[in-house]
């Protein structure tokens, strides 16, 4: 599982491209921090650094992940700052949304919560959702938003189920499948694809289900980003894998079922056995409120 720690160091890395001074500066035995920039490397399934000439130099997958990487951090700085100036009233809530899933509700939560509580704040994070569950245990988020597949196991938690969706295949609306009834998997698996990058639960789920029926996938471009996934199918660059919800509202996007793909439960999770702030606990009611409304 990546974790925090991984990505401080990575950067870190990169900023010095020495793993030496990369180490002298988190405080760690350089033979540390080249191990865990390896089980990452592991982790992606692509090499992040090359030596040269007793040289470090970062490969081009390196410098997609560290854009991303840079780009995580500064979430959780900016989260852990904002909450670092309210901490005296804890008059905040932190929330951790899982990319697909979290997305899909997080906004009419949100809304909803506002309407109620105006003069309390929401810290939001998006991320993976091995990562959020690692944010929960550490007490830096108090609640997670996802989908019950993506659910860590072994996490111990309570939970409120919100709603159900459906992962679909989906295109755009001049594609050739657009005119189809249903696609099979054979079909899927001729087109270019724009997918999420494998640290996700979906894309990892997918794969799994393609490679039972021995079928590859041509996966065009990887993104941490629903938004990007989203572009790629608008503009005709590629097909892909969106929810349901987003579908429904976007009329440029036709979404087909995935044969054998699961129905998800999106879900609020939080930690059992632990106190939880005002704030934290007056959003569970509002989302009881918001499940109650969408299911009259």
């Amino acid at each position: 599982m990546m974790t925090l720690q991984q990505i401080q160091y990575f950067i870190t890395v990169c900023k010095y491209k020495s793993f030496t001074k990369a180490a002298e500066e988190m405080h760690i035995s350089q033979p540390g921090i080249s191990s865990a920039m390896k089980e990452l490397e592991r982790e992606c399934k692509v090499t992040l650094f090359e030596r040269r000439n007793n040289s470090l130099y970062i490969t081009d997958a390196g410098v997609l992940f560290l854009r991303e990487a840079k780009k995580m951090q500064r979430q959780y700085e900016a989260m852990e700052s904002a909450v670092k100036t309210l901490s005296e009233g804890r008059e905040f809530v932190r929330i951790g949304l899982a990319t697909m899933f979290g997305n899909a509700v997080y906004p009419k939560l949100r809304r909803m919560f506002r309407q109620q509580y105006p003069e309390i704040e929401i810290f939001s994070v998006e991320d993976t959702v091995d990562a959020l569950f690692q944010l929960l245990e550490q007490g830096k988020v108090d609640l997670v938003c996802c989908g019950t597949g993506e659910m860590v196991a072994g996490a111990d938690c309570e939970s409120l189920n919100i709603r159900e969706s459906r992962l679909m295949f989906c295109v755009n609306r001049d594609h050739p499948l657009a005119k189809e009834k249903e696609v099979t998997c054979e079909m899927i698996g001729r087109e270019p694809l724009v997918m999420l990058t494998d640290q996700f639960y979906q894309t990892q789920r997918l794969k799994k289900l393609f490679e039972e029926q021995n079928i590859p996938l041509h996966i065009i471009h990887n993104t941490n980003q629903a938004y990007t996934v989203l572009r790629f199918i608008r503009d005709g660059v590629a097909a892909g894998f969106l929810t349901t919800d987003i579908i429904a509202e976007d009329e440029k996007l036709v979404g087909f079922s995935v044969p054998g793909d699961q129905v998800y439960t999106i879900a609020l999770y939080w930690k059992k056995d632990v106190f939880q702030f005002s704030a934290a606990k007056k959003f569970i009611e509002v989302t009881r409120e918001y499940v109650k409304q969408i299911h009259k």
